[in-house]
């Protein structure tokens, strides 16, 4: 397996020390310069032999062992050479880079003692090759080129009278289509035989399908010879031609030329149609085939040959006419097969039904593929004890390896190149969906794509050899773009194979350590701990690769620390690729900068607020992805160093600007997004240098250029391999400043005319551009590859580009065009008064969110508008009343809501016949509960956020949380729409005076008014802040100023623009804080550092003010009695919390309080009294609070609060003396509180309490007195290992408790529930983590009757019997319960087969 790694391997490095100039100018000092010829000679001498070597190291241990050892030479060379490549690269980084160099000062160079330290190394690696090749002659290796067909393969093809009797399973339809092909009368016009090749992965069955149709009565009438020859892996044209002859005259050939041989076959075949099959054709030469087709000229008209091949290659070296690809069998098929095989002929129904459900899932197992489902049956056939059938499923890998040499001939066949890179997949798992430059980032970081001759960049050569590999059927594509993969998963064991001890997967906790010769390693994030994983892999010293995949939805096992991470990069100094993806690590560690060799790092999806500057002494970085890094900036200032990085990924990364210097990254091919600063930072210029970009490019804040010639200097123009552009503009609320009206940096309407990008183009958006028109590029019929306009946003255009002019326009979007009357002719037309057919490709048209849209008037063409449209979207679109537009295709999909123009759609019979019309939502005073379907948001309101340039990811931590999540995270994500919904308002600031009349406050306030529903904090159920409920009506309440309304509910315009309308503000600067809009209902104040009070008259001079949320406010020390009602802090560590909740001062109406890492060291006990209206409150990660403190004397209905959640307060200890004089109290979530000592005393008397939730507080050991109260609903105990379920806490007396969830501690446990535990009234139960539990406890269940579900996780010694189980189950779920699966895999499903459904470890009985 290892000739592969060491015949590429060797050529490679032979080639990289020709090829580099730098490399030998490094090594001539006397010992360096002999050591490099002893690489060069010891590479150059086993290389010849290595392919001997590899044929023989099945059989002959010695070389088997030889070879194993060459390839780890091998690995410690390229690791040697790349060190040596590393120190001239940083001395180029020194020269052309200049001052910026001086961060390499410490990498290698001036360094005495690294130096020796690599010759060191070298000296090592020398001897080492040597050693072997010492050994070559001793176990009798030679000098060996033929790829040789083993001989199993060369006695087993099959001819059609092989085929076996009877029906042959499934292949009707495609038997069907191949028949088509071969009796269908194809003319080709020059008298030559049709050549039809029948592709597919190994054992897909293509000789068996083009058997049964060569040996079908409909073929044989038609054809009057037929001919079926086996050729195999070697493509002799005089011997196939022979053989050809030889099936024709049933006879000896004697002829031994092959000029003659053709012209004798040819006589033979003379007037006669045939039909000849190449069975398993290998041969790749299009001379080969010139050659052999020679005998097949002037032929009788509907002759045919058929090849059957693995490799699309040949098809198109063979030149077919026709290509027939044959599709994997269905499961079904599979079971038949398999069935038939085993049983014989009885009928599948009659099979024993245990038998029947275990064949089944061995029938997927097989994933469609014939040759499995045979191998499979062959150890099932006369077996007909289950345990036999349980065996294969679960050791399916072991019952398949017999078919692994049929695969193993592809992988022979493949240059040593791609037995590498397909080698390497093995790190992927089973079914695991890959992107096509995913993988070839990969290839390209461990160095698989080196081609010193070719003129092509590494990413075109890695997408050749994808192509190359789905062509010979190792991968199958998922989508006709070819952009996503996936192995078969036999395959996926061959990849495993031929990699050997050189890759390794990881994808759970059983495995204590991994080999040491691994290079390449990969782990299940979901089912592996991120410690154990990466301690795993701490003595594979010579490690190339670390990639973690799938991402659990919960968050618990993505804990990774720096007291991990840092010794473990500090071994590993050989890293190629570094994924540390979805992690929450907040910093890098320092270690990193001594992966000298680091080509691809991913850190997208972390928590890193910044890039270390010694990020950039990488310099051999090719690939940095820093998507969806919510905390992160900036970029580091000497970026500029990286002057190998190809690909930085930026998107949903909140970069305020591009350093200076980036255009000297001149190798980078993709970058996402481009930001421009604010006076400072790299201007639009620098963009010139990157002539390599390619992609999509997004440049964002472009409001922040100065100059208009700024965006001239871009050279977009001059940027011909950009397939898509976003421009994108952000209008700001913190600009406001009552009184005057802001100017914008510059005009944008020159910033767009400049922005002219290239005409090979093929997607464009704009968004939040606030010029009044569109330059005349755009609509430019030289545009002629655009295929997808989007215009978002672009609040001040009163008129629409001439998009019609575009020929290959097939997607349009026109969303937000707040002061847009008319759509008339110009944008058909344009200027052009031709006969040119406007709009002449496109397929979808959405117009969204056009409030003053009136009129839409389109051409009356002979041959209607929008010849190929398929759909068009109008929705709030309130004033476009008139006629409907005529000469739509009358296939065209119409769907129209919020808008009147419904009533009168359609037009003598020249509508579209599919029209749906969706009536606006009820106001929110008619709606007081809204249950959204969500299905009943259109894609046109959700097509706007689509170039958001954060993306919120919502998860949950704790797969036991109900769907009502507790009450930090709900304001987090309510704080990040609330963001989100006015990311692209139309603000007063940037409304140019000149259209100011045209605009009603009632119109305005569509646009700046719209707010997030608050949280509905009434009772426990906070709801679901990513429901499609929440989000419609964060969409549809409206907070705006009254007006008059019409009849049918569309607000008229009663007044002019008004600036103190305004409702919600953002406030980033202090200054802005001076003078406010007067009816603000909200005001966010995030990162004014300079902020260290708000102002005394806050609540009097804005009575309205009722919401404020203070984030990261970092010198804010107080804040003055206010009449809000909801109050959000944030990262104000300096905050006084003490001194600013004086009892003088009121916060009567305050309803709602969060609290969030604030008030760092004196937020020591919270006076609940103060806050008699209080309804929620949440305290997060303040280090300081201790407890409540509660006024003596209170009345118990003096405090409202009905939600109360503390979360990672390691200092709080006790609740007040006496309990929490909260009667309305219906939720509680303590997590984290690692020293909290008791709940609070008379929890029994919280009436209201419905749910409970008490998450890792190791220091709970008792439940209060009294128990728990008589209302509660949902209890949740979860890894507080004191608290261990009892008797004595009356949980039988809680008549209402409903779901009960208990996880971790419980080590004495080894039989639950004890008898009389549970509530008569539980309906679900979930128990985790009970390390000795052994039974489940038949009379614990015996007086539930209403228990429908119940969940059990991770009892590793559990054993069930069907009669423990109580009858009233419906739903059981069992995960990571090993001795409880082998009993279920062994007995069936007869031990819960009364349930009706039934889940193991993801697998679904139902």
């Amino acid at each position: 397996m290892a000739k592969f790694y060491s015949s590429n391997g060797a050529n490679v490095m032979i080639e990289r020390i020709n090829n580099s100039q730098e490399l030998v100018e490094l090594c001539k000092g006397k010992s360096s310069g002999a050591l490099l010829k002893r690489l060069k000679v010891a590479l150059a001498t086993v290389h010849p032999v290595i392919a001997d070597a590899d044929q023989k190291a099945d059989h002959v241990r010695e070389v088997k062992h030889w070879l194993t050892g060459l390839t780890d030479a091998f690995f410690q060379a390229e690791d040697v050479l790349d060190e040596l490549l590393t120190e001239a690269l940083r001395r180029r980084v020194v020269a052309e880079v200049g001052g910026f160099g001086g961060l390499f000062q410490n990498l290698m160079g001036g360094n005495e003692a690294n130096k020796n330290k690599i010759e060191r190394k070298m000296e090592n690696v020398v001897r080492l090759l040597e050693h072997h090749v010492r050994h070559i002659e001793i176990i009798g290796l030679k000098e060996y080129s033929e790829t040789r067909e083993p001989q199993w393969r060369q006695a087993s093809r099959s001819r059609p009278d092989d085929l076996p009797q009877g029906r042959v399973v499934g292949r009707a339809e495609d038997k069907v289509a191949l028949l088509n092909l071969l009796l269908s009368d194809d003319e080709t016009g020059i008298r030559r035989p049709a050549l039809v090749s029948t592709v597919g992965m190994p054992g897909v069955g293509k000789t068996t399908l083009t058997q049964i149709v060569f040996k079908d009565d409909s073929v044989t009438n038609h054809f009057d010879v037929k001919m079926w020859v086996s050729v195999g892996l070697n493509f002799n044209v005089f011997t196939v031609t022979k053989a050809v002859l030889q099936e024709i005259t049933s006879s000896a050939v004697n002829t031994e030329d092959l000029p003659s041989l053709q012209l004798q076959l040819k006589q033979e075949l003379s007037g006669k149609r045939f039909l000849l099959v190449l069975d398993d054709i290998w041969s790749e030469s299009s001379t080969e085939w010139e050659s052999f087709k020679v005998a097949f000229t002037d032929v009788e008209e509907g002759s045919k040959i058929v090849i059957t091949t693995r490799n699309d290659i040949v098809s198109t070296a063979a030149q077919a006419d026709k290509v027939y690809r044959v599709k994997l069998m269905t499961n079904e098929e599979c079971w038949e097969l398999i069935s038939r095989s085993a049983f014989g002929n009885i009928s599948v129904g009659s099979i024993n039904q245990e038998l029947d459900g275990i064949g089944k899932r061995i029938a997927e197992q097989c994933k469609g593929l014939p040759l499995t489902a045979r191998a499979i049956a062959s150890h099932l056939r006369s077996k007909p004890n289950p345990d036999d059938w349980y065996d294969v499923s679960k050791n399916f890998s072991t019952y398949t390896n017999s078919i692994l040499p049929v695969l193993k001939l592809s992988f022979d066949t493949l240059p040593p190149v791609l037995k590498r890179c397909f080698s390497l997949c093995s790190i992927f798992p089973k079914g695991y969906v890959f992107k096509r430059e995913e993988l070839v980032l990969l290839w390209m970081a461990i160095d698989l794509l080196y081609q010193p001759r070719s003129n092509k960049r590494l990413e075109e050569i890695g997408y050749d050899y994808i192509d190359d590999l789905v062509g010979r059927s190792f991968f199958l594509r998922l989508d006709i773009k070819m952009k996503s993969f996936v192995m078969h998963d036999l395959m996926n064991d061959l990849a495993k194979a031929t990699s050997g001890d050189f890759c390794f997967r990881r994808e759970d906790d059983n495995i204590a350590e991994v080999p040491s010769k691994v290079r390449h390693f990969s782990f299940s994030r979901s089912q592996c701990d991120a410690s154990m994983a990466f301690k795993s892999i701490s003595g594979a010293e010579f490690l190339r690769t670390i990639l973690p995949f799938n991402v659990p939805t919960g968050l618990e096992s993505l804990q990774l620390t720096e007291k991990i991470l840092n010794p473990l990069l500090q071994a590993l100094s050989s890293l190629r690729i570094l994924s540390l993806s979805h992690y929450q690590i907040t910093r890098l560690p320092k270690s990193l900068k001594g992966l000298k060799q680091l080509r691809y790092l991913d850190l997208s999806s972390t928590k890193i607020k910044d890039l270390p500057e010694f990020v950039c002494t990488l310099c051999n970085l090719q690939t940095l992805l820093l998507s969806n890094c919510r905390y992160l900036t900036s970029l580091p200032t000497d970026i500029a160093e990286l002057i190998n990085l190809r690909l930085l990924d930026l998107v949903g990364t909140p970069l305020v600007q591009m350093p200076l210097g980036i255009r000297k990254l001149r190798s980078l091919q993709k970058l996402s997004n481009f930001v421009v600063g604010r006076l400072s930072g790299a201007g639009l210029h620098e963009l010139k240098e990157l002539s390599d970009l390619r992609g999509t490019l997004r440049i964002s804040e472009l409001q922040n250029v100065a100059f208009a010639s700024e965006a001239k200097d871009a050279g977009l123009k001059r940027k011909q391999l950009l397939d898509g552009l976003i421009l994108k503009w952000t209008v700001k609320a913190s600009s406001f400043a009552p009184g005057s009206l802001s100017t914008l940096s510059c005009d944008q309407k020159e910033v767009l005319k400049m922005l002219e990008p290239n005409p090979n183009l093929k997607t464009f958006c704009i968004e939040s551009y606030q010029g009044s028109e569109f330059p005349k590029w755009l609509g430019d019929s030289s545009f002629n590859s655009i295929a997808s306009v989007t215009l978002s946003s672009c609040n001040l255009c009163i008129s629409l580009p001439p998009l019609g002019q575009l020929p290959s326009l097939k997607y349009l979007s026109i969303e937000k065009f707040n002061i847009l009357l008319k759509v008339g002719l110009d944008f058909f037309f344009g200027d052009n008064t031709s006969s040119f057919v406007p709009f002449q490709s496109l397929q979808t048209l959405k117009f969204y969110a056009m409030p003053r849209w009136e009129e839409w008037t389109c051409p009356e063409l002979e041959d209607g508008i929008f010849p190929c449209l398929q759909k068009l979207m109008i929705e709030k679109c309130p004033r476009l009343r008139k006629k409907f537009p005529e000469g739509l295709p009358s296939s065209t999909e119409v769907a129209i809501s919020d808008c009147p123009l419904r009533a009168v759609g359609g037009g003598e019979g020249s509508s579209p016949g599919n029209i749906s019309i969706t009536e606006p939502p009820p106001s929110p005073a008619e709606s007081p509960t809204l249950d959204a379907n969500p299905s009943s948001q259109s894609d046109i309101g959700t097509s706007s956020q689509s170039n958001n340039d954060t993306e919120v990811t919502s998860t949950s931590s704790m797969s036991s949380l109900p769907k009502n999540h507790p009450l930090s995270e709900e304001m987090d994500q309510y704080i990040t729409q609330l963001e989100s919904s006015h990311q692209h308002i139309e603000e007063p600031a940037v409304i140019s005076a000149r259209f100011s009349e045209l605009i009603s406050s009632a119109d305005l306030s569509s646009i700046l008014s719209q707010s997030p529903l608050r949280p509905d904090l009434k009772n426990s159920g906070f709801g679901d802040p990513g429901s499609s409920s929440n989000q419609n009506q964060q969409q549809e309440q409206l907070l705006v100023p009254s007006g008059p309304s019409s009849d049918n509910g569309i607000t008229r315009p009663s007044q002019s623009i008004d600036e103190t309308d305004i409702e919600y503000l953002k406030v980033t600067d202090i200054s802005h804080l001076m003078e406010l809009p007067q009816n603000l209902q909200s005001l966010h104040i995030d990162t004014c550092d300079g902020l260290t009070s708000l102002p005394e008259s806050l609540s009097e001079s804005h009575p309205n003010l009722h919401e404020l949320l203070l984030v990261a406010c970092h010198s804010l020390e107080s804040f003055p009695p206010t009449t809000l009602k909801t109050l959000y802090i944030r990262d104000c560590k300096k905050l006084n919390f003490q001194e600013s909740l004086q009892p003088t001062r009121s916060y009567s109406q305050l309803e709602h309080l969060f609290i969030e890492t604030s008030c760092s060291n004196n937020l020591i006990t919270f006076p609940l009294s103060l806050f008699p209206k209080l309804k929620s409150l949440s305290i997060t990660a303040c280090e300081s609070f201790r407890t409540f403190s509660i006024h003596a004397g209170l009345g118990d209905d003096r405090i409202a609060l009905k939600s109360l959640e503390i979360r990672d307060c390691p200092n709080l200890t006790t609740f007040p003396h006496g309990g929490l004089p909260t009667p309305k109290l219906s939720s509680i979530l303590l997590s984290n509180c690692e020293n909290l000592r008791a709940l609070p005393e008379k929890l029994f008397g919280l009436t209201s309490l419905q749910s409970l939730f008490v998450i890792k507080c190791p220091k709970l050991d008792s439940i209060p007195g009294g128990g728990f109260p008589s209302n509660l609903r949902t209890l949740c105990i979860n890894l507080c290992p004191k608290l261990t379920p009892r008797i004595e806490w009356g949980l039988r007396d809680l008549e209402n408790l409903r779901n009960l969830e208990i996880e971790g501690g419980n080590e004495d446990i080894e039989s639950f529930p004890d008898e009389g535990l549970l509530p008569r009234g539980l309906f679900s139960l979930r128990i985790s983590r009970f390390e000795n539990l052994s039974t489940l406890n038949r009379l614990g269940f015996r007086d539930t009757k209403g228990l429908e579900t119940m969940e059990i996780n991770g009892c590793d010694k559990l054993r069930i019997l069907e009669e423990d189980l109580p009858a009233s189950l419906s739903c059981l779920r069992i995960s990571s319960c090993s001795l409880l699966s082998e009993k279920i895999a062994e007995e069936g499903r007869e031990c819960v087969f009364s349930i009706p459904y039934v889940e193991i470890d993801g697998e679904v009985f139902s």
